[in-house]
């Protein structure tokens, strides 16, 4: 593991000893409390909190609902009760002397909106939900898994604001909070996603590597917090749209407890099984157990999973194959605690891109081509490759594997310590070491598809006049010739790119945090510290594929006049591709081989200050201050002249971009696939750039009575830069190369005000919202005249205002309605572009300002509707989930439709006595009704032309819009699943 300089790495194992002596173990004494937790219908309920107070003692309940307090001094407390979806119950617990036994059982009644559940995610207290001046939404272990999300970034769609594209599979997904624009490629660019209160990894918003590829959810799960906008960016770094924290299991159970399950899928109906394998498409195992460690003052969890998985879009070989385990061990302290973690994940999941399409506004599928529910662009024909290795400037061969996938090998240690001092004084410390390599291995879409026959004439036209002839097609996995005219009954191909990427990253970060009880306030002091270097490999390698589902690559040749005519080829073919290459390690994309090494350290202060019994305050500020260095090398074009090609195409030089008579690697000019082979040189550019931002946020709570509580909130924060500005930040405007793109900090300004209701039978969070964001970059894709694409960033302004609502109505015991919903106008503020005119003059550009315009790839309108119903073990759940109109361009030309998608499942617990107590049967599923929905489209081809231009007919009849192609990603398949499990 890399090692940062600095004293973090040693930091953690001395804040461990430094807890374990402030703090002796409590000693054990006669009085005894136990119990049993149930809901009202009857059931045990599994990991309730149990809390003797004033004492500070607590536990969990076990699988059957069962707890123990042992050691309890002679006296009279108040044993309260808790559990995320229940709301909180007390009763008083008199203990006498002697050996004294007491049971004290527990109903606890329905809290869906958990409005009296205690959270401890961007406060510096831990309070209710209700008492809180922040929009929170928390899921309990049990509501997590009634999402029925198909992975972390799918699960956020239980959360208002929050835009959640998750249609790449089960990871590498993005999410946008509250209009923050946030692209497909950005992933959490305004969140921080965070594991037992730190981040997986300080940055969240790599290219090609989005932060939820590092976590899985799985049984060691307890619980979900998301804190949206309001004061995330107060508690922690870069993350004015809001916080995601996932905590986990800490085996605070008095005896041990866990669960088996095993869980199958349909996935295999739609691949190339048969027969009874057709059962196994989905492989699953998970476990998790935690609990006491007898004899010892340790309590431990310790689970994980392993799966495979032929996927929901079969591309013929398996899609997400892996595991991970994670394990936590706590030191009770008469003071406090220490707890050390640890976490190992390995993993591969697949990442599904955009699939070919006609009609611009109204997506069909091309004839031939790949479906919009089980079509791929990926297929074992084109699965393993191997290429000139680009990092090596063309010396040697780099092979991949597109069955890897996006490939990620975290592992970490981490550590928590909680002390009391005394006199009001309370100290915590969370540390995190890790270790990750994430590879990704994919097919990306580029531009959209074109005439087969077209796409070979460009090239017989220019070679013509040097004694090409014709031009033939062939697979390039078996050399069988193809008539191109006729191919899948489109003749069309498709450029795509086949992008090796890696990102070895380390990561060391510290937060120490001291709080001071000073009357009705309390008083919060911190400094955060992380540090992390991540290197970057990535090349841009042009492949040729067929436009069918699962299609092969093509390769292209000219022929050439025999030596009795013109003689240059001597009769040998052109060469056009490779294996299905058009170019490797392609001189009009990139090739970094860069590393960065960038220390963060912020200071934050807040109060919070209970004014009255009524009137809760609460403020806080932070300095973040960020040093970022590294290099890259520079690239240049390899130059390898063809001298017999000189005197008629011209020599190599910068004049026609080092094209000429240009033999690339092989130094043959009829091999053309590698004519334009970018390497790197031995100069670096390099970089040195340090900033900081200063984030404050003031929020009050007004609490009425237990069931009805109002809150304000105004903040301000700033997002700095972070690898990816500096990584591909080449400065266009520098010929030298030299230069560095510094970027600039974002500025994000939100107001907000929310209402929270919470009887016995209803529950309501409703929040309006107003957020300005200036300094945004944008990356504007704008096809060329030529058919490839330029990538240029420019910075714009977007303001949003919107409305939030969570609803739960229970009308009868076990039943429970939920609604949540988001109303919001995102628009550009301040945005211009230059793009192409419309044709036939597109080699000339023009200013566009899209001042008003809507934000891409987010709705005004995101609804869910839903409801759970329990009875006599039985479960069954349903919601709907509904996304609006949105545009896919940011000049407005593309209009995906809106769409609905509906998830559903029962389940069965076995109670009583019996032999199968403790058994779970369940089975459920995602999109049930099959329905076809489009997550996001290709921007550059809408980008290019005005409304005015693609709604114009054609001669044809058609518009423009009609006639065009593009490519998008449909929304995942239906999925269903199966699973039983064993709780003891």
């Amino acid at each position: 593991m890399f090692q940062a300089s600095t004293i973090l790495p040693r930091l953690l194992p001395s804040l461990a000893l430094a807890g374990l002596t402030l703090g002796t173990v409590q000693a054990q004494n006669a009085g005894r409390i136990s119990g049993q937790v149930r809901d009202e219908a009857g059931q045990p309920l599994v990991g309730v909190t149990v809390l003797l107070q004033p004492l500070s003692k607590g536990t969990a309940t076990n699988a059957q609902g069962q707890f123990e307090i042992s050691g309890v001094p002679a006296g009279t407390y108040m044993l309260v009760t808790s559990y995320l979806g229940y709301r909180n119950a007390s009763q008083s617990i008199t203990i006498g002397p002697g050996n004294e036994s007491v049971t004290a059982d527990a109903t606890l009644s329905v809290d869906p909106l958990q409005m009296s559940g205690v959270v401890v995610t961007g406060t510096f207290n831990p309070q209710s939900k209700l008492e809180s001046s922040t929009a929170i939404t928390t899921l309990s272990n049990r509501q997590i898994e009634n999402r029925v999300a198909r992975g972390t970034a799918d699960l956020l769609m239980a959360v208002p604001g929050f835009r959640v594209n998750s249609d790449g599979g089960e990871a590498a997904n993005s999410v946008s909070p509250r209009g923050l624009p946030v692209n497909a490629e950005a992933g959490f660019g305004f969140l921080q996603l965070m594991e037992d209160g730190l981040p997986l990894l300080e940055v969240g918003s790599l290219t090609f590597a989005k932060t939820d590829i590092h976590f899985r959810l799985d049984e060691t799960i307890s619980r979900l917090e998301v804190v949206r906008g309001g004061s995330a960016s107060i508690f922690a770094n870069n993350a004015p749209g809001g916080i995601v924290n996932f905590l986990s299991k800490t085996g605070n159970t008095p005896k041990i407890s866990g669960i088996v399950k095993l869980t199958g899928g349909d996935q295999g109906f739609h691949s190339d099984r048969t027969g009874a394998s057709q059962l196994f498409g989905l492989q699953r195992v998970d476990a998790n157990v935690g609990g006491p460690i007898a004899g010892t003052p340790l309590k431990f969890n310790i689970g994980g999973f392993y799966r495979y998985d032929v996927g929901q879009k079969y591309a013929g070989y398996p899609a997400n194959v892996g595991g991970g385990v994670k394990a936590n061990v706590t030191y009770g302290l008469k003071n406090g605690y220490v707890r050390l973690y640890g976490k190992y994940l390995n993993d591969r999941v697949a990442y599904y891109t955009s699939v070919p399409y006609q009609n611009l506004n109204d997506p069909q599928q091309i004839p031939g081509g790949p479906g919009f529910r089980y079509g791929t662009m990926q297929s074992q024909y084109q699965r393993r490759t191997t290429i000139p290795n680009p990092f090596n400037n063309g010396q040697g061969s780099l092979s991949r594997d597109l069955a890897d996938g996006q490939h990620t090998r975290y592992k970490s240690i981490s550590s928590e310590v909680f002390i009391e001092l005394g006199n009001g004084f309370t100290l915590t410390d969370n540390a995190r070491l890790l270790d990750a390599n994430l590879s990704t291995d994919g097919v990306y879409d580029l531009q959209p598809p074109v005439s087969g026959a077209a796409f070979a004439n460009q090239f017989l036209a220019g070679y013509r006049p040097l004694g090409a002839t014709g031009y033939q097609f062939t697979y390039a996995d078996n050399g069988q010739p193809v008539d191109i005219n006729t191919l899948n009954g489109n003749g069309l191909v498709n450029l795509a790119g086949i992008f090796p990427d890696d990102k070895p990253a380390t990561n060391a970060i510290n937060n120490l945090r001291l709080q001071k009880s000073v009357g009705k306030h309390q008083l919060t002091g911190g400094f955060y510290a992380s540090r992390y270097t991540i290197k970057e490999r990535l090349s841009y390698n042009l492949v040729v594929q067929e436009v069918s589902n699962r299609p092969r690559l093509l390769n292209l040749t000219l022929s050439t006049a025999s030596p009795t005519g013109q003689a240059l080829f001597g009769g040998q073919p052109i060469e056009v591709t490779n294996n299905g290459f058009l170019y490797y390690s392609y001189a009009d994309g990139i090739l970094f081989n860069s590393r960065n090494t960038t220390q963060v350290l912020s200071y934050y202060a807040g109060d919070e200050w209970q004014a009255t019994e009524k009137l809760r305050i609460d403020g806080g500020i932070r300095l973040e201050t960020s040093h970022a260095e590294g290099s890259s090398p520079k690239t240049a074009i390899l130059v390898n002249p063809d001298a017999q090609f000189t005197r008629f195409v011209g020599a190599p030089s910068a004049a026609n971009r080092y094209g000429g008579s240009n033999g690339g690697l092989d130094g043959q000019y009829r091999t053309l696939y590698d004519n334009r082979f970018l390497q790197n040189t031995s100069d670096a550019r390099t970089w040195d750039y340090r900033f900081s931002t200063f984030n404050y946020s003031l929020g009050a709570n007004y609490k009425f009575s237990d069931q009805l509580a109002t809150y304000a909130r105004f903040s301000k924060a700033g997002v700095a830069p972070t690898n990816d500005q500096w990584a591909y930040g080449v400065d266009l405007n520098d010929a030298s190369g030299n230069s560095t793109l510094r970027g600039e900090v974002q500025r994000v300004l939100q107001a907000e005000a929310g209402l929270k209701v919470a009887t016995k039978q209803v529950g309501v969070s409703l929040v309006p919202f107003y957020s300005q964001n200036d300094n945004i970059p944008f990356t504007v894709q704008v096809s060329n005249p030529d058919g490839s694409f330029t990538l240029v960033q420019q910075r714009g302004k977007v303001d949003n205002r919107g409305l939030e609502l969570e609803a739960t109505y229970s009308p009868v015991q076990g039943l429970t309605l939920r609604g949540i919903g988001t109303a919001q106008r995102p628009r550009y503020q301040d945005f211009n572009i230059t793009v192409p005119l419309d044709p036939p003059m597109q080699a000339q550009r023009q200013t566009v300002n899209l001042k008003g315009n809507r934000l891409e790839d987010t709705p005004d309108l995101l609804l869910e509707g839903g409801g759970e119903y329990t009875r006599s073990g039985f479960t069954v759940f349903s919601n709907y989930r509904w996304f609006g109109k949105r545009y896919a361009t940011k000049r407005n030309t593309i209009e995906l439709p809106s769409y609905g998608v509906l998830y559903g499942g029962l389940g069965y617990v076995f109670g009583g006595e019996n032999l199968l107590k403790g058994l779970e049967v369940r089975v459920q599923g995602a999109n049930l009704l099959n329905k076809i929905g489009f997550g996001d489209a290709a921007a550059r081809n809408g980008e290019n032309f005005s409304t005015t231009y693609l709604n114009a007919t054609a001669a044809n009849g058609n518009t423009n819009a009609q006639n065009a192609y593009n490519l998008v990603r449909p929304i995942l398949p239906r999925n269903i699943t199966a699973s039983v499990a064993y709780r003891f």
